[in-house]
């Protein structure tokens, strides 16, 4: 059985340079620069079935330029050369997600997709390795290419990580957003599928992760 929700992490930090498709700084441009803006996001995963609570935590950083410039009085932002670095996922098990005792899983699947769905324009691309692109059904944008990370775990523990060093994924393009707007966001898709001996059961959620220049 699966089950969809929402959840939403805004990031913090900062950092400098950039550049747009064919915008010139000399037409108006104000400032260009460059950011790392870690994030971090935590959801709960409730199984009957196995009577388990399996957290998932995102983390990493979120590398991007930010473009802002004004051209006969009117000014805009845009965001390009975005980029996911280190971008690891944990799962920890417990009786309860109010509380509760450790609690292990005899075997896990783990899965993180990330888009941009700021204007879901983005394209995402993904270095040779571990990672791949696949369409993947979302929230905000219908079908979108995702980055994609999946491990399976054979072992029988209550804690387990899947770590990712660099930047296994980045997005092509450029977003534009309004001065009240201004945020870039990313939405990552965690998926798990758990088991406990001869049960199993599988949940995805969508967590939202925005940041400013």
């Amino acid at each position: 059985m699966q089950r969809k929700s929402a959840a939403s992490a805004l990031a913090v930090g900062a950092s400098s340079l950039g550049l747009i498709m064919g915008m010139a700084p000399d037409a108006g441009a104000v400032a260009t620069t460059s950011h790392s803006k870690p994030y971090s996001a935590t959801v709960a995963m409730w199984s009957k079935p196995l009577k388990r609570c399996v957290y998932v935590k995102l983390t990493g950083r979120i590398e991007f330029k930010h473009y802002y410039w004004q051209m006969k009085g009117a000014k805009d932002h845009a965001y390009t050369g975005v980029k996911l670095k280190d971008p690891s996922m944990t799962a920890t098990t417990y009786t309860s997600c109010s509380g509760g005792k450790r609690a292990k899983l005899t075997k896990l699947e783990l899965t993180q997709r990330w888009y941009e769905s700021t204007k879901c324009k983005m394209n995402a691309k993904v270095a040779v390795g571990v990672w791949s692109v696949s369409v993947t059904p979302t929230v905000e944008c219908g079908k979108r290419k995702a980055a994609t990370r999946a491990t399976t775990y054979n072992d029988t523990l209550w804690k387990y990580a899947q770590s990712n060093s660099g930047r296994p994924a980045s997005f092509d393009g450029t977003v534009r957003v309004s001065l009240k707007s201004e945020k870039l966001c990313l939405s990552a898709r965690p998926e798990v599928t758990a088991y406990v001996k001869g049960k199993s059961d599988s949940w995805n959620k969508t967590v939202k992760v925005c940041v400013k220049r």
